[in-house]
């Protein structure tokens, strides 16, 4: 059978393999029979079906000859059936047929035990503007106290990974991510801005079976999982350090799902946000690796309706308890959080809020250790299956007076419409205002302008 399927997958011609390249259908190598003058069409149809009805009982006559044969038939009637003056399969030695049998056979057994990987990924160019002193020009998230604008435009927040899947154990199955985007930095070169280093995302194994889960890994954390919808706002999610908690770190959680409840707890890594600000091949343990023990953290929601369902609501409630050490004090890191998001029809809401204490790793207190509180609100509009309108406001303010680095307060709003070309293809235009308090009593303000274009595969 694995040389029917090569006799019967012979490539058409030029011609024909570009029309079927463009979506058009292939046409075949050449008319089964020439019309000649003074015949009418259906004459000439005739012809054409015994033409066929002849090919076809040939090719089942080659079917018998391969089932029945030996491999030094096989490939002579491959070669027949390609066209060949002469079965050129008969020429070679036996043991050289024996061995090409022997190959093919072992290709195909190998890529049959390979397990399924697919290559994902989001090609995302933005073009910026600021008004301001803009901390991270594509998507910036503090005013710094300088004055003056730039504009940028970058590829940093493209995106590239790699799934496993469909990997049985018992009655589990295993899967694996792996994603990496170019937000990691810059070399020390002259023009190292354009060639922006690989930062990593995700890297994970998971397990599932039925309603439960066990993962392993870095993956977004289980506090305030909920972001604000924006193709702008790629490598970080909008409004961090302005009200959204975020951070990707390693961890273990399992996760449960019973009708419409979901359950999720687990131990993540204990990330103080206080790591060297240069490059260090092996970094040094910091206030949160100095506690000798993890965070704790969970989540649980609940849900109706989905993307493809007239309505949808969910609500979540989630935590975390962690612990650092400085000066030799264990300190605790605590936080809790509230998200939600509700759609009816074309018009959808979503938001989040939160209570903090020494969690700037999550971009709590505008950065900075100590107490903090704030939140963030959307507001979505699907004008068409393809175009869409969202917009919002966020707020993070120190209830405590200034942090380490002078900032007191953070608020920010935006604005963006994202057409989907096509489900693979997508551009936005998206206009974000930010403002940053500092303890001198002066706002510092950037009016931020992003056009975005995104392929994703």
């Amino acid at each position: 059978m694995l040389m029917l399927g090569v006799a019967l997958v012979l490539p058409a011609p030029a011609a024909a393999q570009g029309r079927a390249g463009r979506g058009e259908p292939a046409a075949t190598a050449a008319p089964l029979t020439a019309p000649s003058a003074g015949r009418s069409d259906v004459e000439v149809l005739r012809d054409e079906l015994a033409t066929l009805r002849e090919q076809v009982r040939a090719l089942a006559d080659e079917v018998r000859t391969l089932r029945a044969g030996s491999p030094a038939t096989a490939l002579a009637s491959v070669a027949l059936v390609a066209g060949a003056q002469e079965p050129a399969a008969l020429q070679l030695p036996p043991e050289v047929i024996q061995a090409q049998v022997a190959e093919l056979a072992q290709v195909k057994v190998e890529s049959a035990s390979k397990f399924p990987v697919r290559i994902t990924g989001t090609v995302l160019s933005n073009t910026a503007y600021n008004s301001g002193d803009a901390n991270w020009l594509e998507s910036p998230n503090i005013v710094g106290t300088t004055s003056g604008g730039s504009m940028t435009s970058t590829m940093r927040q493209s995106r590239l990974g790699f799934d496993v899947h469909s990997i049985a154990i018992g009655a589990w199955e295993a899967k694996g991510t792996l994603i990496v985007d170019f937000f990691g930095g810059t070399p020390g070169f002259v023009t190292g801005t354009v060639m922006g280093l690989p930062r990593l995302l995700y890297a994970y194994g998971r397990l599932e079976r039925g309603g439960t889960a066990l993962q392993a890994g870095q993956d977004h954390g289980m506090l305030a999982p909920r972001d604000p919808t924006s193709l702008a706002a790629y490598a970080f999610p909008q409004f961090f350090r302005s009200g959204n908690l975020y951070l990707r770190a390693p961890q273990v959680r399992v996760e449960q799902r019973v009708g419409g409840w979901t359950a999720k707890a687990g131990i993540i890594a204990p990330i103080a946000g206080d790591a060297a600000g240069t490059y260090v091949f092996a970094p040094a343990a910091g206030a949160g690796e100095r506690s000798e023990r993890p965070a704790l953290e969970g989540h649980v929601g609940y849900g109706r309706g989905t993307l493809d369902d007239a309505a949808e609501a969910q609500v979540g409630v989630s935590g975390h308890y962690g612990w650092i050490k400085q000066a030799g004090q264990l300190i605790t890191a605590s936080a809790g959080a509230v998200d939600f998001n509700v759609r009816a029809g074309r018009v959808g809401f979503a938001g989040e809020a939160f209570l903090a204490d020494e969690l700037d790793a999550y971009g709590s207190g505008v950065g900075q250790p100590g107490r903090a509180e704030g939140g963030w609100l959307e507001a979505r509009l699907a004008a068409h299956r393809r175009v869409s309108f969202n917009g919002g406001a966020s707020i993070d303010r120190r209830p405590d007076g200034v942090g380490l680095a002078g900032r007191l307060r953070n608020t920010s709003a935006f604005g963006n419409v994202i057409w989907k070309l096509t489900p693979e293809v997508a551009a936005s235009v998206e206009y974000k205002w930010l403002q940053t308090r500092y303890g001198s009593g002066r706002n510092r303000e950037n009016h931020h302008l992003n056009a975005v274009f995104a392929v994703t595969f």
